[in-house]
């Protein structure tokens, strides 16, 4: 992973270079001294970070950030600046800045910053990868791998999120124990994850184990009960009215019927479980 740290003071930026980076897997460390120098960098080389200073000869913070941004250039950018203005914020925000610090910085909120920026910028690759992976592929589809392709143009947070629940959803997973392993509020993740995908938390997991339950159904010697523990539901009754409420026929019911070949989607499962009205 390659950091550019561009600043036109030298001892700050001195100060910077010195830091331990590769205790955060940083790679390379390239610095600039000017807004010219930065921008030279950032199209030679695939840079990862940039923490700029927002005011520099040649090209300023704010510039370079337009410039990524006009590049679809997928660099995480940082800015500092002594000038504590909100005019400077609010155009830092319009570009996708990824943070704004003011100087003088702790070396020890910097760092939490770019490996802040860091994580952002690994779900994101592993967002794409996920994605590219599942269209390039054949066979038969992860549950992982079906999630994220149907929600793919989501925030990097939530897609994490949704990815923990994929990989999860057999275990006793709720709001509250997903809010306290990713630091929220159960109310500000509760909206976050209706706001990105236009469907609730619990409607997303019951689709989940609903699309698992299916095709465990498909094998006629797992029984029934076996399968709702299976899928994460600890209530055998519970899952026979949540299966019966969105397709219609209770678990026993479908395995009987000629729709065994059936394979849905999580989104066409979220689509009719909200057509049938809730749970």
């Amino acid at each position: 992973m390659i950091l550019l740290i561009a600043d036109d003071e030298s001892v700050i930026r001195k100060g910077l270079l010195s830091l331990n980076w590769s205790k955060l897997g940083i790679d390379t460390v390239l610095d600039a001294q000017n807004g010219i120098e930065a921008k030279q960098y950032l199209r030679d080389y695939d840079v990862d970070i940039l923490v700029s200073d927002i005011r520099m000869p040649g090209h300023s913070g704010l510039e370079l950030s337009e410039y990524i941004q006009k590049t679809s250039a997928n660099t995480a950018i940082i800015l500092l600046t002594g000038f504590d203005e909100f005019q400077y914020a609010q155009q830092a925000l319009r570009n996708q800045v990824f943070d704004y610090l003011l100087k003088p910085v702790k070396p020890d909120e910097l760092m939490s910053a770019v490996a802040a920026a860091k994580c952002k910028i690994e779900q994101q690759k592993y967002k794409t990868q996920v994605v590219n992976e599942f269209e390039g592929n054949v066979g038969n589809y992860t549950t992982t791998e079906k999630i994220l392709y149907s929600f793919r143009n989501i925030d990097v947070q939530v897609f994490s999120i949704l990815t923990f629940m994929a990989q999860n959803y057999h275990e006793d997973i709720s709001l509250n124990t997903l809010a306290e392993k990713y630091h929220f509020t159960t109310v500000y993740l509760s909206r976050l994850i209706k706001k990105e995908t236009g469907y609730s938390f619990v409607d997303i997991l019951t689709c989940i184990r609903l699309m698992n339950a299916v095709d465990l159904l498909k094998d006629s010697k797992c029984k029934i009960h076996i399968v709702c523990d299976k899928v994460g539901f600890k209530d055998q009754r519970y899952f026979s009215q949540v299966f019966r409420k969105v397709f219609g026929h209770n678990p026993v019911e479908y395995r009987k019927q000629n729709e065994m070949n059936e394979k849905y989607s999580i989104m066409e499962l979220l689509e009719l479980k909200a057509a049938k009205g809730g749970e």
